[in-house]
């Protein structure tokens, strides 16, 4: 199959836009950590004296061309050569075939109404609150379990710690800390 012609054109049009859209967003994350980490750590890494990664290619142009380094280039030559495959992916039958496919059974998903979506969504946060507090619950009660088992004070560990922060059982300090002088 030729690089610029597509499979079943026209068909998934949605899913296929919008696996391209984040398949190519992946692609722009990794190139730009890859140009990050060339600029500024590579030459520590390998241990060169004097920077090659991070030296500019083109000094004629002052602050507008500082930023054409050599692992500018390479990140460039990645992203396109990522570009190029992922175009080659997207079009092979087996991949196309699964994004129309996955396009097609979601046109014939009945959605549930809005009100339902709704309270079925505030049932969920509410279990998930009570949850959250049981489990916040077993962990201060563990952990100042353990940090008695371990030898520390009431107030270091657990619920001992957020008593203690709460009606403020912290030893004064003198005036002369808080004020920063002598």
């Amino acid at each position: 199959m030729a690089l610029f012609e597509n499979y079943r054109r026209g068909a998934g049009r949605r899913t296929r836009a919008a696996a391209s859209l984040l398949l190519l967003a992946a692609l722009a994350w990794a190139g730009y950590a890859m140009l990050e980490y060339g600029n500024t750590r590579l030459d520590r890494l390998l241990g060169n004296e004097n920077p090659f990664w991070g030296r500019a290619l083109v000094t004629a142009g002052g602050n507008l061309t500082e930023w054409i380094t050599p692992s500018f280039i390479v990140a460039l030559l990645f992203f396109a050569a990522g570009a190029m495959w992922l175009r080659a992916f997207l079009n092979r039958p087996r991949a196309a075939d699964l994004l129309i496919e996955t396009e097609a059974e979601l046109k014939r998903v009945k959605w549930a109404p809005r009100k339902e979506a709704a309270r079925a969504t505030s049932v969920v946060l509410y279990f998930v609150f009570w949850f959250a507090m049981i489990m916040l619950v077993y962990d201060l009660t563990f952990s100042m379990g353990i940090g008695m088992l371990q030898g520390q004070r009431w107030d270091k560990a657990g619920w001992g710690r957020v008593v203690s922060m709460v009606l403020r059982l912290d030893p004064p300090t003198d005036d002369k800390d808080a004020k920063g002088g002598p």
